[in-house]
């Protein structure tokens, strides 16, 4: 019955369908939106989107920082500056490591041909980044530099080697009376 009563208003009618169901079931239609709700609607997927991009955003850069982190920490990176090799019986190394934009140079001495090597000096780099290093006599050597950034630590004495020093400028010199010894 219902059916045909629908087939009858929608041949007689052009909008036959539309004046049954105001009259009788419209539950299944949407509500009819005013100006209000398309602004509410439209307010509420711009929130959703904005949440979205922020979680997003912000997962990002937990990662991001992360990689930073571990890098800072764990990014040194070490450059051979100068290889000396017998000078007063001994080889030297002059070496850069960048532990994230910190350079410090070495200078490193060991036994001729030997792996073992040991810090006699560290600073960070002024104008020129390897230092002379001359012999005095067979016990005794200098490391002489125009000038430095900063002396981080420095030997007097290796074995029955005697390290002396001659460095211009200190652009930060310590506060301490005296140097801590390289280890």
């Amino acid at each position: 019955y219902l059916w045909t009563m629908l087939h009858s208003l929608v041949a007689t009618r052009p909008y036959g369908v539309a004046l049954f169901l105001t009259r009788f079931d419209r539950s299944w239609l949407p509500p009819p939106r005013t100006p209000l709700s398309r602004i509410s609607s439209f307010v509420s997927t711009v929130r959703r989107w904005l949440i979205g991009v922020t979680l997003v955003l912000g997962l990002l850069f937990v990662l991001l920082e992360s990689a930073r982190q571990f890098v800072m920490f764990h990014g040194c990176f070490t450059e051979v500056l100068a290889e000396l090799p017998s000078i007063s019986g001994f080889d030297f190394v002059v070496s850069e490591t960048d532990c994230w934009h910190s350079p410090a140079v070495s200078v490193f001495v060991s036994w001729p041909g030997g792996s073992k090597r040991t810090r006699l000096f560290q600073y960070t780099r002024g104008a020129n980044p390897v230092p002379a290093i001359t012999s005095i006599d067979k016990h005794t050597i200098q490391i002489s530099l125009s000038g430095v950034g900063q002396v981080d630590c420095r030997r007097d004495k290796w074995g029955g080697l005697t390290i002396r020093y001659d460095i211009g400028a200190v652009k930060y010199p310590s506060v301490r009376a005296r140097l801590p010894e390289c280890d």
